[in-house]
């Protein structure tokens, strides 16, 4: 066995991790003064890979890099780095040692940023942090727009629900005589739109000026373009998703796959956590009332918006929670390895989905009050043991 670590300027390895000076170091392989950065730069990135380079020129190959803990080897490169480094004509004096290592990691730092900011998963995250927060400004836009146009047709509050209709019936029509069914009809279904030509007829709302209408249609205007933004950000971010993450678009969705990168703080992160993490990312509050508290654990985070979990009824949830996450997991890092397996994985989580579903159709047998009538007299005498000491 070859034990492997890096300096700055080359990889050095010994037999048996067994070194005492210089001379002990069989394998070498210097770097060449110009290349230093990106070789510094692909141990940080790929180190698997230098590692198949190695295994094929030296042989059985371990590297200080991929293993819990330090080599003699890589002690003592980093005990000795100015004086190998000097032998082998890399640097004049100490000054220029801590110049050139000033400088080597300047440049690596700076290739590093940019390869983070290239990351197509760090504009899944802006693009989906900008659609919540657009979601958060239109619903408080348009509860503001509708108590506002309420006071000159009120009956249209209560008839139409879907906010961003709501805004472009009031942006488009303005008045109550423009709501007339053939128009209402391009909007809403046509025995809605009867209803709301009728209210619209009888309505008890006040008489506004043509100015004050002119107000509420221009604020109603602006509230539509909103909507319109966030149209396009969202089709924007199904494109990213299809692109970068197709494996979480098909188990979870645009929206919660990008929230689950959200969460995670990004693809690569998301790639390495467990189901059960996945399972409970976004409830991490009620995870801490569990830890600290003894409060019924979360059985589910933010996956709960899944149509596969909140359409179940709430026996089955977690456990339909527990085998979406480990799908999750799995399509993430196939996503990080760009393997395109979802069709598979949405194969074998329904099947399990479908026996959850037949195991238990029915909600469990509730526990007898007497034993949590016991548990409770069990934590009052507690409590009063220990009001007892604390006034001793």
């Amino acid at each position: 066995m070859i034990y492997v670590a890096f300096a700055p300027f080359g990889i050095f390895g010994v037999e048996d991790d067994k070194i005492k000076n210089f001379e002990d170091i069989k394998f070498k392989k210097l770097i060449k003064k110009d290349e230093i950065v990106d070789y510094l730069l692909k141990i940080r990135t790929n180190p698997l890979k230098i590692l198949e380079e190695l295994r094929n020129e030296w042989g059985d190959v371990k590297l200080e890099i991929l293993s819990s803990e330090p080599f003699n080897i890589g002690i003592f490169l980093r005990d000795n780095l100015f004086n190998i480094g000097k032998e082998l004509g890399y640097f004049k004096d100490y000054d220029d040692f801590k110049s050139k290592m000033h400088n080597w990691n300047l440049e690596l730092t700076k290739k590093l940023i940019k390869i983070y900011s290239e990351r197509r998963d760090k504009i899944i995250i802006q693009v989906s942090e900008a659609i919540s927060d657009l979601d958060k400004v239109l619903n408080l836009l348009s509860e503001r727009l509708r108590e506002w146009y309420s006071l000159y047709f009120p009956e249209l509050d209560d008839l139409v629900e879907n906010h961003d209709v709501y805004v472009k019936l009031v942006s488009e029509l303005k008045e109550r005589k423009n709501f007339d069914k053939e128009i209402l009809k391009n909007y809403i279904p046509e025995k809605l739109a009867k209803k709301v030509e009728k209210s619209a007829k009888e309505s008890m709302g006040a008489e506004f000026e043509s100015y004050d209408l002119d107000v509420v249609s221009n604020f109603s205007k602006d509230i539509a373009h909103l909507y319109q933004i966030r149209k396009e950000l969202y089709n924007y971010l199904d494109k990213l998703m299809s692109e970068e993450a197709p494996n979480l678009k098909k188990l979870a969705g645009t929206t919660l796959g990008a929230k689950l990168i959200c969460l995670a703080g990004g693809l690569e992160k998301l790639s390495k956590m467990p189901a059960s993490t996945i399972q409970v990312l976004g409830a991490e509050k009620a995870l801490f009332a569990h830890l600290r508290k003894g409060t019924p654990s979360p059985k589910h985070g933010v996956i709960y918006n899944h149509p596969l979990i909140y359409n179940s009824p709430k026996w089955q949830r977690g456990k339909i929670a527990r085998a979406l996450a480990c799908k999750l997991a799995i399509a993430a890092r196939a996503d990080f390895d760009k393997d395109y397996i979802a069709d598979e994985l949405y194969e074998k989580l329904m099947k399990r989905v479908e026996e959850i579903k037949r195991k238990y159709p029915k909600p469990p047998k509730k526990k007898k009050k007497k034993e949590s009538k016991k548990i409770k007299k069990k934590f009052k005498k507690k409590k009063k043991d220990k009001k007892k000491k604390g006034k001793k």
